[in-house]
């Protein structure tokens, strides 16, 4: 099981403990808090950001990978708000 399964599975069981009528809300602030956390870390952890650029020739196939899924499952959570055909 790769992580883009893994990551839909776990969050289509957690979606399934709120009634249909809320999904869509939960969906939408998954989403906001995801974009939050990625501009979050880029802006108080430039150091961390910096290493990354530094290291990413050794790291970049890990890297391509977990972005590749994480990309993955944030067109997932976009196509089911309806979004998906907006996006992309």
């Amino acid at each position: 099981m790769n992580f883009y399964s893994f990551f839909v599975n776990l969050y289509n069981q957690f979606l399934a403990l709120f009634p249909p009528p809320l999904q869509w809300l939960i969906t939408l602030l998954a989403v906001i808090g995801i974009v939050v956390a990625f501009v979050g870390l880029i802006r108080y952890n430039w150091l961390f950001l910096l290493l990354l650029i530094l290291l990413l020739p050794f790291i970049f196939p890990i890297l391509q990978r977990f972005f590749s899924d994480l990309f993955a499952f944030f067109l997932y959570l976009l196509g089911l708000l309806g979004l998906r055909a907006a996006a992309g």
